[in-house]
């Protein structure tokens, strides 16, 4: 498993919802206050309108809501939402979701301006507020960062995300979602058959860089060899995968123990001949050795898949339900910016790692964020269960017996509710 920060260093940041109204506008007193004294349920529906929209908006910048009354606030709160520097906002997301605090934002305004009947038509269109939504992941990889966007500027409840990952969700109550690679996802749900992947959160291209002065020309040069990685993770499959290919496995190297601070400077001092990770531990690597570096990557081998878990309980859960919906349909907003507008998300994606942007360009061709559950996720978790029970040394699960982990309902209703 990737190793992780500690969720009061996000909190700290200001980069996750930290907070009760930290993801969102008071809806009560906003609608009040955006009435107009005595306008009944038009010019109420404006104000609570606004509200929705802030709810929805408040991490991207959203204008206010709907000024024809409440019945229209919905689609007028989505359209409203916009950015914050520079990140494209909420577009449709927040009309589809904006409704959630309908309700609420009504109720408010009805005591404190327009009476009742304002009230009323200000929350017709919503429905009950989101439930508070709890995500672990590995908050010191690129890979986490889009369940960071997602939760700030699109979702229009409350989630917050804190470091952590599959393990975590799986043993605390009130942890609803985690993500992490595949890999963990087959070591985890041998105990945990309730465990289920709903959505891909990122791909990530793998690459070894070898050293040449190791005596490193060509990858089957690295039998015999010391390779530097995290055993037992995607990283550990990856340098399996990649041996195969010149008629090796990874019996063939040393795997050596490190961590994502720790490989660039086995490489450097000589400890090993290659290093292989997620990014951008490879690319500090490279670039600590300069023209010493010779890197090895086939993208049709094999990719990270990182994805979103949850558990059956927590599915079969209506209220939760209906927010981990809300919650995947906010992420395909917030993948799609990843791929069209990277430029307005890269500086999140910087100020959370704690990393250089320079660094951060270098790497950015090895990720990719597709905005759905992967449709190959099966036969890539059959493939590697043999590894991956090897490693463990129990019996390969076949693939009737892999296939209740992956669950696309989820993934259904989101995309039907766009």
């Amino acid at each position: 498993m990737k190793n992780s920060k500690a969720l009061f260093v996000v909190c700290a940041l200001g980069l996750v919802a930290c907070g009760e109204n930290a993801n969102h506008t008071p809806s009560g007193g906003a609608a009040g206050a955006n009435s107009a004294s005595g306008a009944g349920s038009s010019a109420l529906g404006g104000g609570a309108g606004a509200a929705a929209g802030g709810v929805s908006t408040s991490a991207g910048g959203g204008t206010a809501g709907a000024s024809s009354g409440g019945a229209s606030f919905g689609g007028s709160a989505g359209a409203a939402g916009l950015s914050l520097g520079g990140t494209t906002g909420v577009a449709g997301n927040a009309g589809n979701n904006a409704g959630n605090g309908g309700a609420a934002a009504g109720a408010g305004g009805a005591a404190g301006r327009g009476g009742a009947a304002g009230g009323s038509a200000a929350g017709a269109g919503g429905s009950a507020p989101l439930v508070p939504l709890k995500i672990t992941s590995d908050t010191a990889s690129i890979e986490f960062t889009p369940l960071l966007v997602a939760a700030e500027n699109f979702y229009s409840g409350m989630a917050t995300v804190g470091s952590g990952g599959i393990v975590t969700l799986l043993n605390d109550s009130s942890v609803d979602l985690g993500s992490n690679a595949e890999t963990q996802a087959l070591r985890q749900s041998v105990d945990h058959p309730n465990l289920r992947i709903i959505f891909t959160v990122t791909e990530t291209f793998y690459r070894i860089v070898a050293s040449r002065s190791a005596g490193v020309s060509k990858l089957a040069d690295l039998k015999g060899k010391s390779i530097a990685t995290i055993p037992n993770t995607s990283a550990a499959f990856y340098v399996d995968k990649m041996m195969r290919t010149v008629g090796l496995t990874d019996k063939d190297v040393t795997i050596r123990s490190g961590s994502a601070e720790t490989l660039p400077n086995l490489l450097a001092n000589g400890t090993v001949a290659a290093v292989t990770l997620w990014e951008p531990s490879p690319q500090v690597a490279m670039d600590r050795i300069g023209s010493d570096a010779i890197e090895f990557q086939d993208r049709s081998v094999y990719r990270e898949i990182v994805n979103l878990h949850s558990t059956a309980e927590t599915l079969a859960k209506p209220e939760k339900r209906r927010a981990i919906v809300a919650f995947v349909r906010s992420l395909i907003a917030a993948q799609r910016q990843y791929r069209e507008q990277p430029e307005t998300v890269k500086p999140r994606v910087v100020k959370a790692l704690g990393i250089d942007a320079a660094l951060l360009d270098k790497v950015w061709h090895n990720e990719q964020w597709l905005g759905t559950l992967v449709p190959d996720i099966l036969d890539v978790l059959e493939q590697e269960e043999v590894w991956v029970a090897a490693q463990t040394g129990r019996t390969p699960r076949t693939r009737a017996q892999l296939t209740p982990i992956v669950d696309d309902s989820i993934l259904k209703e989101a995309l039907a509710g766009q």
